[in-house]
């Protein structure tokens, strides 16, 4: 795949989910009478126009293709992880205790993956940065994939979602009257944190691969 290609995939998810929020908006227009609701719909649109500018420079400018490819591998593995994660939190009914507990899970294995993309090209590139950066791409990657899978539950599962969010302290605290379009206010925020802490997440752990494989490579080289 070229990286021309790759930009065009992944501008045209971003398209998506600014048409699927655009809809959701407007589908429901109480949306607006909720206290401080525009401020759910400003950050999830800043943040999808910096996802464009990040998707469009990465591509555009990145030499080694090979990195690239890779990392979207590692991002494309974890965004379908996610998604299960999320499919079993709204659809499996589960008890507290259970769903904390799957939870940990889930996001271990999101990190490790994480890792390992960092892992990898820092063991290709023999520099830590290039692993860092990597698996930071890899989080975009996935966010963007989770990102359209979250946004598109308020358009085939927004009962389950609701059934979801009764009883959430987040409801509570908002102070609003109007579930539905809590709702659509809870998807926005949670695309927004995914989006926004993935890439710093995708850093740490791909430093922590990065620096492992550094390791790995100092000791080869001593033997």
């Amino acid at each position: 795949m070229t990286n021309r290609t790759l930009r065009l995939i992944l501008l045209v998810i971003i398209a998506v989910n600014l048409i699927m929020a655009i809809a959701a908006i407007f589908m429901y227009p109480p949306l607006f009478a909720m206290p401080h609701s525009y401020s759910y719909i400003v950050e999830l649109g800043v943040m999808l126009l910096i996802n464009i500018v990040i998707v469009t420079l990465v591509t555009k400018f990145s030499t080694d293709r090979k990195i690239l490819r890779v990392s979207t591998f590692f991002g494309l593995m974890a965004s379908l992880l996610e998604i299960v994660h999320i499919s079993i939190e709204n659809f499996g009914h589960l008890n507290a205790h259970a769903e904390t507990v799957f939870t940990g899970i889930f996001m271990a294995v999101l990190f490790l993956i994480f890792g390992v993309s960092g892992f990898c090209i820092t063991i290709y590139k023999r520099k830590i940065v290039s692993g860092m950066w990597a698996a930071s791409w890899s989080a975009v990657v996935c966010m963007l994939i989770v990102m359209t899978f979250g946004l598109s539950q308020l358009f085939w599962s927004f009962e389950a979602l609701e059934k979801h969010d009764i009883g959430d302290p987040d409801f509570i605290r908002t102070g609003w009257s109007d579930m539905h379009a809590f709702v659509i206010a809870d998807i926005f925020e949670a695309c927004f944190k995914v989006s926004f802490l993935g890439p710093i997440i995708g850093i740490v752990f791909g430093l922590l691969g990065a620096a492992i494989a550094r390791l790995f490579i100092s000791k080869k080289l001593e033997m």
